[in-house]
This record gives structure tokens, C-alpha cells and sequence, in this order.
């Protein structure tokens, strides 16, 4: 999973078949290494919005948040 993050392109092509704690992890990695914005914020992107449609399925379904 690493050798996605060498470059932006692949990082980026990768990105919608990860999940939530997958990015979870490359944030952390990302942050304890290289600590490149704008992959930092690539990733925070998808990983909100994976967060925020998880949250708000559970919502529908009545679990509290």
C-alpha cells in the first residue's frame, strides 16, 4: 500500500478503493514521514467523506452519533 504514496497521480487513482481506516492509516503514515501537504489533504478529503456517508447511513438507521 505504501508504493501508492511514492506519487501524487497513483495516490490519487488509488484513492476510491480504500476504506476509511485504510486512510486512516496513510494519514498517519503520511504524517510521520514525508509530511506533504497536499497528499495530506487528498487524503483528509476522502477520508471525511467516506466518514461523513458512513455517519449518515447510520443516522437513517437511528444510530445515535
Amino acid at each position: 500500500m505504501m508504493t501508492m504514496m511514492d506519487d501524487f497521480g497513483t495516490m490519487v487513482s488509488c484513492l476510491k478503493e480504500l476504506r476509511e481506516d485504510q486512510l486512516r492509516a496513510l494519514i498517519n503514515y503520511e504524517l510521520s514521514t514525508r509530511r506533504r501537504a497536499s497528499f495530506l489533504e487528498r487524503l483528509h478529503m476522502r477520508y471525511t467523506k467516506l466518514r461523513a456517508k458512513r455517519e449518515r447511513e447510520e443516522l437513517m438507521q437511528g444510530v445515535m452519533l
